[in-house]
């Protein structure tokens, strides 16, 4: 998954260039918070002996990541990478299911629907498409823990100088988990909405003018 969006990343990079006089390519590191809004299962056995059905969900946690952008006006392409520090959590007060990390990466078409005057602040719409890939421990179990995503988002982008801007983004990676039990049971899918709220620094290759 890595490799494909850094591929395509590049090639973004590689189209822009001929046009660097009129584009600006950034580069940004983000930290934030994950809230997963729904259950991973609507039930699972837990135990052998005087088993227990509970609905399974992830944690939310911390989120470290980057992003490669390349602006033409208004308009600007992303292509984004998160790692979710989780774990499960199980209702009733019981111990988590151990590590079960999330990796989340996307393509994402940006668009300054306002641009304050007189001010280097500016407010965007996202959307695009990406993967949510579920790993750790629980997951190990499972196979089909990959899932195809659309990626909607709203955010905030302030110039502290001509290449340093503060953004702000929230955004929800939305997908159908639907895994397999390694005994080839397969459970039902279960939409899943994967808010991501992050600040981040980015440095602009090329000034704004």
């Amino acid at each position: 998954m890595i490799r494909r969006l850094t591929l395509v990343a590049g090639l973004i990079a590689l189209t822009a260039a001929p046009l660097m006089g009129q584009v600006q390519v950034g580069l940004s590191a983000f930290v934030g918070g994950y809230l997963p809004l729904n259950n991973l299962f609507d039930s699972v056995r837990i135990g052998t002996e005087n088993p227990v059905i509970l609905n399974l969900g992830q944690k939310p946690g911390p989120i470290l990541g980057g992003r490669l952008t390349v602006r033409l006006s208004r308009v600007a392409f992303e292509a984004e990478m998160g790692y979710v520090l989780s774990d499960l959590e199980i209702p009733g007060g019981a111990n988590g299911g151990g590590d079960a990390s999330v990796v989340l990466g996307s393509l994402n078409v940006l668009y300054d629907f306002l641009r304050t005057p007189f001010t280097p602040l500016s407010l965007f719409a996202s959307g695009g498409v990406g993967l949510v890939s579920r790993r750790g421990e629980f997951f190990d179990e499972f196979d089909g823990t990959t899932s195809f995503a659309a990626v909607l988002g709203l955010g905030l982008r302030y110039g502290l100088s001509p290449t340093i801007f503060l953004r702000f983004d929230l955004k929800d990676y939305i997908s159908s988990f639907q895994p397999t039990a390694r005994s080839g049971f397969e459970f039902d899918s279960k939409t899943q909405n994967d808010l991501l709220a992050t600040v981040a620094i980015e440095f602009s290759l090329s000034p704004t003018r």
